[in-house]
């Protein structure tokens, strides 16, 4: 059995990212030897098949999820470090092909000596969300690998004209209990991390025209999600004295709690590498109103047929769209119909031929 190094800081935090790779590993462990590589202590948020080992460079890296600078200055100054113990590391063990999801970690290991012509990176972020200190390590870097796995098809286009070996390979659907939710609840849910990049006050203030300018007082708004900008969100609820109108929920395994209870899905995202917070919705049958962002939205909704993609940051088109949606259940059980319906794209032996074709 070949096997494979999956090699990411930490899998404690309840990330898109972390989501990603646990579900990653759990499905190609059905034929491979699946390792994951962390800095921290050797755990995971998420739930990982019981094959697939999980160990650690004891190089913890202390993230301040509240402070996006702190974290990418501490996450530069360990890569050094990184880099010598990786080196050990991968002296006493050996394997067919190393999986890296971050431009620092593709770093560590060139830095490391590593045989770049085994490595697979793949992309969690939209291509132009990157920095100019990552755009380097890519345009250096990236070109070396073995592949290099984009899962939006626009993103895909962008890195082929620059040279890159890129492929676009979807992610795969989250380890979730699917079902057709029943769509009954006047609830319109939102799940991601409050940090900028996801434009929650953004979305508060459509929600708070929603309520008092179109009178829709008997819905409510459901953020799932933690981050640097809880404490401005939620000052934001007491000034649109929205406070009977929004729950905040703290993150948590069983996501699709929420997902089962709401009849729409709203997303005002900046920017998503993928949107697996829409994949996973509409994989419960729920209808989607997301801004059309680079570059993950517009390959999971088809525009009037299982949700709604509006121009970036239009809000009041999304306030219109979103109160399209909200005055018809009739509408949001055709979309939401047709969004169960299209989550069959991303089904498990679609996304599986693909990966045992890179690596064959």
């Amino acid at each position: 059995m070949e096997k494979i190094l999956i090699y990411f800081n930490s899998m404690h935090p309840a990330g898109g990212i972390e989501r990603v790779i646990a579900t990653l590993s759990d499905k190609l462990s059905v034929k491979y030897d699946i390792t994951i590589l962390v800095k921290d202590e050797p755990n995971s948020f998420y739930r990982l098949n019981e094959s697939v080992k999980i160990v650690t460079l004891n190089n913890e890296l202390k993230f301040n999820m509240h402070n996006r600078v702190s974290r990418i200055f501490a996450a530069f100054k360990n890569v050094v470090r990184n880099s010598g113990k990786l080196k050990a590391y991968l002296r006493s063990n050996q394997y067919d092909f190393y999986y890296l999801a971050h431009p620092l970690s593709v770093l560590e290991f060139s830095l490391a000596g590593s045989d770049m012509r085994k490595v697979l990176i793949t992309e969690h972020g939209a291509k132009s969300a990157y920095n100019q200190v990552y755009n380097l390590i890519k345009k250096v870097l990236y070109k070396r690998c073995r592949t290099y796995i984009v899962p939006t098809k626009t993103d895909t286009e962008l890195y082929i004209k620059d040279g890159m070996p890129a492929i676009c390979i979807p992610h795969f659907r989250s380890n979730l209990p699917y079902s057709l939710a029943s769509k009954t609840n006047k609830r319109v849910l939102n799940v991601g991390r409050f940090t900028p990049d996801k434009q929650q006050e953004i979305l508060l203030k459509i929600w708070s025209n929603i309520i008092y300018k179109r009178g829709c007082k008997d819905w409510t708004l459901d953020i799932v999600g933690s981050g640097e900008l809880e404490k401005e969100l939620r000052e934001l609820v007491a000034k649109y004295k929205l406070e009977e109108f929004v729950k905040f929920n703290a993150t948590t395994k069983l996501i699709e709690t929420y997902y089962e209870s709401a009849s729409i899905f709203a997303l005002t995202s900046v920017s998503e590498g993928f949107g697996m917070v829409l994949l996973e919705a509409i994989s419960f049958g729920i209808p989607c109103v997301s801004f059309d962002c680079p570059s993950g939205p517009r390959d999971i909704i088809e525009n009037n047929v299982n949700g709604y993609l509006v121009p970036l940051n239009d809000s009041g088109k999304f306030e219109n769209k979103l109160f399209e949606l909200i005055q018809s259940k009739n509408l949001i059980t055709e979309m939401g119909n047709n969004a169960y319906a299209r989550s069959n794209d991303w089904s498990d032996e679609v996304i599986l031929e693909k990966w045992f074709k890179i690596l064959s």
